[in-house]
């Protein structure tokens, strides 16, 4: 009795413990909200006096007057800084914070006295913004701020983490706690030594779609935020299985670094780069309420289109970009347009146009030395270590610098002979193009079609430097596509690098940090492209080998990017092997088809969720199809799912598809050009291509039946990518025999 009385009091005073800690954190939340919602008066305020000056600026304008110009500029700018503040405050009144950590703070003696008596405590909340009471006093802090990686890093006990010198300063963590904040009201709060992590991410984890974003800065995991605080003075190259988060890790590092290295970055000389357009529009729709602005985002070949600029204008209609999606197999194509695409995504095919614009630039410029009244003014060597120092600058500038240091060491002679001005000028005019014209005009595409030709009439040359170069048919097939106004990404690069290497432009001068999102689906040809285009700039890679489906040209291994492309010693390569995504069920499912592959893959460790079976179900006709496929639409609306996709193979598929399946629910509508699309809540209907890096509620997959998908590496990447972008359920339906990838 005296036993089970003690339990008694003890969870009595466990309760009593719980409802005091709950009153605390109540009155702290209402204190937060105060001064949140005093923030927003006074913003608002500052906002409606700022407009006020602005439109009086406006409406006495005038272009002649620079001062009202320069005032005018200012207020805008003033203008949008308040804007934000009041953004990040009514954000704020939601959902103030999200974590709190309590700590003493030993410094960076890490040999610190057990004593804490005169140790300085903290306890901090934390939140997606910093919210400031006064000048001086922060009540929230920014989830960015070096401190706050105590909270995604460290377990109860001794701890560190770096200021903001990089130097690390000792504590010892006393409490982490996670908060569940809805409409300004405590939901719930969670102690780090009460509930295991896992069994929060489950929690979370299970709800749709829509709630899980945002929640998705307070989950964030130690592994993800090691990359997330990596110091942006190196590349990193992410491989992270489907549902690991690599897209909320990039885009979160680009927030990260724009917030702790302001002085050094601005946010328009990010670019985000990625697959298509519809990815790029749903990956970036989360950087506002990141607190990043201004950040350029493009496919690859808008990128490289936006480079060549005047150069190239595809605009103009001369030349074509090809979409290998409309084919319902890689069968169709013949094995010279295969072998064709492995060559274009290999290291080799760039380093081969490296080869021979070396070999160019010597034949141009032909170092030898210079005599000038029967004495060496310029000698052989003494060109040749100019080249050698100016070796990042394009021809054309070498053929000025050349020009001008000629030009210089002439006049000396002739100033030394105290010959005439007239005699020198005459002498300066005779020798100004000594080395070729700086500006001699230059036409891309005749240049890479001339290279092409080399490729076949000196082959020997280029297998001498262990570069393999295929057939000649290959290399024709090639030259009769670019003649038939046929090109692609790779060509552009090639034409890129063409640019670079020949012509002065100030096209590459504005580019500090790259992000490439789905990085797999890119061959490496084009990283070590964009290499030599940017030497100083940086980058943060994230894809999965296993979800290339550019299988012909796309990285199916990391190998050569990590040793060619980038620096071992200095850049760093990440594994998150943890997926968040998928119930383990559909995990295990995807899982089986990677069984048939022969290429590299790496462990999947779910987190434990479970949820409903995946359905396979076989059914004798088309319409039988459609008639189950709008059953289960209605069947996921009706349980609170707000993201459903059915995906098809081809954009034909997908067409048809939609067409029938519109006449009875109500779906997302298509566009001719379908990169043209947003994501959005609802039904979609979508080709696997375009899935990329989106996920589901709940998926329907279109007929996976053995004409659409062979028993090969290629296909089975494409099914792995369908089926993993289900969140809680996967369906499906088809008719036929079922692809042996899925037996």
């Amino acid at each position: 009795m005296e036993e089970l009385k003690m339990e008694d009091d003890h969870y009595l005073s466990k309760q009593e413990e719980l409802r005091s800690e709950w009153e605390k954190e109540e009155k702290h939340l209402s204190g937060c909200l105060a001064v949140i919602q005093k923030n927003i008066n006074e913003s608002s305020r500052k906002l409606s006096e700022i407009k006020a000056d602005t439109k009086e600026l406006y409406d006495n304008y005038r272009s002649d007057n620079p001062e009202l110009h320069n005032d005018l500029v200012i207020g805008l700018s003033m203008q949008s800084q308040i804007e934000r503040t009041l953004y990040k405050n009514l954000v704020a009144l939601k959902k103030p914070f999200f974590g709190r950590i309590d700590y003493v703070e030993y410094g960076e003696n890490v040999n610190h006295p057990v004593d804490n008596k005169e140790r300085p405590n903290f306890s901090l909340y934390i939140g997606k913004n910093g919210v400031s009471k006064t000048s001086t006093k922060m009540i929230v802090i920014d989830w960015r701020a070096p401190v706050s990686s105590v909270y995604y890093d460290s377990d109860i006990g001794e701890s560190s983490y770096l200021s903001p010198f990089g130097d690390p300063i000792y504590i010892s963590l006393n409490l982490k706690r996670t908060f569940e904040i809805s409409d300004s009201k405590l939901v719930d709060f969670y102690d780090t030594d009460v509930i295991a992590n896992d069994e929060f991410l489950t929690k979370y984890l299970g709800k749709n779609k829509e709630v899980v974003l945002g929640e998705i800065i307070a989950t964030i995991q130690k592994e993800q935020n090691d990359i997330i605080r990596d110091t942006p003075w190196h590349s990193v190259i992410v491989q992270g299985v489907a549902g690991s988060g690599k897209t909320t890790v990039a885009m979160h590092r680009i927030s990260y670094i724009l917030y702790n290295y302001k002085d050094r970055f601005r946010s328009d000389e990010f670019y985000i780069i990625g697959s298509n357009k519809m990815l790029l529009n749903y990956i970036t729709g989360v950087l506002p309420n990141l607190d990043v602005y201004n950040i350029n985002q493009m496919t690859l070949e808008e990128f490289l289109i936006q480079l060549l600029d005047a150069d190239f204008n595809l605009k103009k209609g001369k030349y074509v970009l090809g979409n290998s999606f409309t084919k319902l197999s890689t069968v169709n194509q013949t094995e010279n347009e295969i072998t064709l695409k492995h060559l274009k995504g290999s290291i080799n095919f760039i380093k081969a146009l490296e080869h021979y614009l070396d070999r160019y630039e010597l034949k141009m410029l032909a170092p030898r030395s210079i005599l000038y009244h029967e004495k060496e003014i310029y000698s052989k060597q003494e060109i040749t270590d100019f080249l050698a120092i100016f070796r990042e600058k394009p021809l054309q500038e070498k053929i000025d610098l050349l020009n001008k240091r000629l030009i210089s060491k002439i006049r000396l002679v002739n100033e030394k002979e105290q010959q005439e001005k007239e005699v020198i000028s005459i002498e300066i005019k005779k020798h100004k193009d000594y080395f070729g014209k700086k500006q001699t005009k230059i036409n891309l595409m005749d240049f890479y079609k001339t290279f092409l030709n080399d490729l076949i009439e000196n082959k020997s040359e280029y297998n001498k430097c262990n570069l393999e170069i295929p057939e000649n048919e290959i290399i024709r097939l090639l030259i009769y596509n670019l003649n038939n106004r046929s090109i692609d990404l790779y060509d552009l690069g090639m034409l890129t690098y063409i640019k670079k290497r020949l012509k002065i432009s100030k096209d590459f001068e504005f580019v500090r940090h790259i992000v490439v999102d789905e990085a797999q689906d890119f061959g490496v040809s084009v990283f070590y492209i964009m290499k030599q285009l940017f030497k100083d700039c940086t980058y943060t890679i994230m894809g999965d080998i296993t979800q290339n489906i550019h299988y012909d040209t796309g990285m199916n291994d990391w190998e050569a990017l990590k040793e060619e492309v980038f620096q071992p010693e200095k850049d760093k390569f990440y594994v998150l092997a943890k997926s968040y995504r998928n119930t383990v069920e559909i995990s295990n499912y995807a899982s089986k088809v990677l069984k048939h592959c022969s290429f590299k893959t790496y462990d999947i460790e779910p987190i434990i969720r479970h949820g409903k079976e995946v359905s396979v179900l076989r059914l004798k006709d088309e319409k039988e199809m459609f008639h189950n496929a709008i059953k289960t639409i209605h069947d996921n609306l009706d349980g609170g799912y707000t993201t459903i996709a059915v995906i098809c193979r081809t954009i034909e598929e997908t067409r048809e598809v939609y067409e029938k399946l519109s006449k009875h629910v109500a779906i997302e509508p298509l566009k001719e050009d379908m990169e043209e699309m947003n994501f959005t809540n609802g039904i979609m209907v979508l080709p696997i291509h375009m899935t990329k890096g989106l996920e589901f509620d709940s998926v329907i997959l279109w007929n996976p039946d053995e004409e659409r998908y062979q028993a090969s590496d290629a296909d089975a990447k494409l099914l792995y990518v369908a089926i993993t972008r289900a969140l809680h359920e996967l369906y499906i339906v088809y008719m036929g025999d079922l692809a042996k990838l899925l037996l």
